[in-house]
This record gives C-alpha cells, sequence and structure tokens, in this order.
C-alpha cells in the first residue's frame, strides 16, 4: 500500500444498525449508530441506505497503510460474526483521497479503467458486470466523451459525469475531495475487501505513470510456457475437455480460463459438443491482433494480489 489516505464503505443486510455499531466496538473500532449522513467522521458510522434492502451502510473514518487495512479487516470480519449478510442490493465502495493528483493523472485513472474494464468485470459476478448494475454503470462512454477530453481541471471532469452510480464515481470530488471506486460486490469477507482496496491503490499509482502505448508482438503458440504450452498442444490434437483435465490435472473451470486467455492472446480455439463432451481444436497458430500496449490492469499490483485476482476470475468463468 501506498500512502494515500482513503476510507470504504460496507452495505450490508440482515443486521440492525445498532447491532452492526455494538459489533465494530467489540473489535475495539469507535463506532456509532447515525442518522443519514454525508459528513465525514472521525469514528466508524452506521447509517441507513435507501438502497439496501433490509440493511444499512457502515463508513470508515479516513484511513492509511497498514493500520488502516487492519481496521478494516476488524470490521468486516466483526460484521460477518454478528450474522450480517450480503444480497445483491449490497455493494463496497472505496474512495481515495484525490490530493496530489493533477487532472492528467485523474484521465489515466479513468482511461485505464475503461480499457481493462472488461477484464476487472471477470473478477466481478455478472451483476457488477457491463452496465448490468445501475448503481455502477460502466465508464467507457465517459472516458471517449468530449466533456471528459475537454476537462482542465479535476473539477471540470467530475462535472463532465453524468451523475455518481458509474464504476469509477468523480463526483464525489466535490463533497470529499476523492475519487470513489464503486464496482464491488458486497461483502464481509476480509480477503476479498481487502485486496479490492490494495489492487485499487496500486492501480492508481500505475496509471500516474502509464507507460506510452507501443506495438508488441504478434501471439504465437511458442508465446506460452508450462502447463498453458501444454493445454494448447492437446487442444492441436482435437482434445476433449475430460481428457484435458486429466492431463493437466485441472478442475473444469481452470481449462475453461486457460483457454479464454489464449483466445485473449488472439489464438482462435474453436468449441464443439459430441456425446455429451466438450471439444476445442485450433485454427491455425495464430490470428492477427491489433497493436497490443505495454501495459497490464496487473501492472505494480503486488504478486499475491495478482494471484487472488487470477484464481477469482477462473472460479467465475466456470
Amino acid at each position: 500500500m501506498t500512502s494515500r489516505k482513503f476510507g470504504v464503505e460496507i452495505e450490508v443486510s440482515g443486521i440492525t444498525m445498532q447491532r452492526a455499531a455494538h459489533a465494530l466496538r467489540l473489535v475495539g473500532l469507535n463506532a456509532e449508530a447515525e442518522g443519514y449522513n454525508h459528513t465525514t467522521r472521525t469514528h466508524w458510522k452506521v447509517v441507513t441506505d435507501s438502497s439496501v434492502q433490509g440493511g444499512c451502510e457502515i463508513v470508515s473514518p479516513v484511513l492509511q497503510g497498514s493500520a488502516g487495512l487492519e481496521q478494516v479487516a476488524a470490521a468486516v470480519t466483526a460484521l460477518d460474526d454478528a450474522g450480517a449478510k450480503i444480497n445483491r442490493t449490497c455493494g463496497l465502495h472505496v474512495h481515495f483521497d484525490a490530493t496530489g493528483l493533477n487532472v492528467q493523472d485523474i484521465k489515466n485513472v479513468v482511461s485505464r479503467y475503461a480499457r481493462f474494464e472488461q477484464e476487472i468485470d471477470r473478477c466481478m459476478p455478472p451483476s457488477r458486470r457491463g452496465d448490468s448494475n445501475g448503481y455502477c454503470k460502466s465508464i467507457r462512454s465517459f472516458a471517449g466523451s468530449r466533456g471528459f477530453r475537454a476537462a482542465q481541471t479535476i473539477a471540470d471532469l467530475a462535472g463532465a459525469q453524468d451523475g455518481r452510480y458509474f464504476k469509477l464515481n468523480l463526483q464525489s470530488f466535490h463533497r470529499h475531495g476523492t475519487i470513489e471506486f464503486r464496482q464491488h460486490s458486497g461483502t464481509v469477507n476480509a480477503a476479498k475487501t481487502l485486496n479490492w482496496v490494495r489492487f485499487l491503490d496500486a492501480f492508481i499509482e500505475a496509471s500516474r505513470n502509464a507507460p506510452a502505448e507501443t506495438p508488441a508482438p504478434a501471439t504465437t503458440a511458442a508465446t506460452f510456457t508450462g502447463k498453458t504450452a501444454k493445454l494448447l498442444a492437446l487442444i492441436a490434437t482435437g482434445a476433449g475437455i475430460e481428457d484435458l483435465m486429466q492431463a493437466l490435472n485441472w478442475q473444469r473451470h481452470t481449462v475453461r480460463a486457460a483457454v479464454s486467455r489464449i483466445r485473449q492472446a488472439g489464438i482462435q480455439v474453436n468449441t464443439s459438443r459430441r456425446a455429451g463432451q466438450t471439444f476445442y481444436a485450433t485454427r491455425g497458430q495464430a490470428a492477427s491482433q491489433p497493436p497490443a500496449r505495454q501495459d497490464s490492469v496487473f501492472r505494480n499490483v503486488d504478486n499475491d494480489v495478482q494471484a487472488y485476482y487470477r484464481r477469482r476470475a477462473a472460479v467465475l468463468a466456470a
């Protein structure tokens, strides 16, 4: 984690505001149940939220660094232990202090998020992908809009965004001096929460120094190594998914996720079904592909966080 200040908003259901505040106090956090408000407190506040069915919202004070992450982990775990539940109306929102970021830094964050939005979507449940959720809509249109390109200040950028219900909300800059990430689904799982905060913190820093766009070499079968190379060789023989699972000692969802990565690299893989089984077959070594950028959604992200999201994407692809 960098030293950038942040805060979280945790939406939950199945628990009263008073019980939620009591659970936080039991683990040593200063917490109060309050009426609905937008005031940043020095304590954890529990407030009503009309968008959450049968629940409430827990809002952190301003946090920072590893000490802040420890508070978040304690809060989420306490809520889980107290019986808090999650439904489709719940979300996890993360604010980051915009101090030290200029208008081009923010544009880079928005542009990179839009560019990698589909990859990030793969780490989210279907209800949080694309434009499927009215409370966290895609930012791809905004990132290509005239207002976005013409903005000269962060305030201009925030004003150019049509509302706050986007995966990346800039309108929080007016009220809190922050940029807000709204895409993540609700959770009372500490690992999910901390990995998302750590990913976003690294994503912002990587965006501040985004590399120039340069062509990348075309992908061929020789590009792949290890089990992915073996998978590709087996696919070339027209192997069925059951054979692939046995040969690689992989689960079905892992095979499917690896095939998706091969396709994303530009190699055409056809799918067919015979006798109730899925078969894969390649068409040539590589397909033509547009120039790629020397950038990645995981640039500057810790290896353990990268591994977490690759596993999650594989499970959600099953």
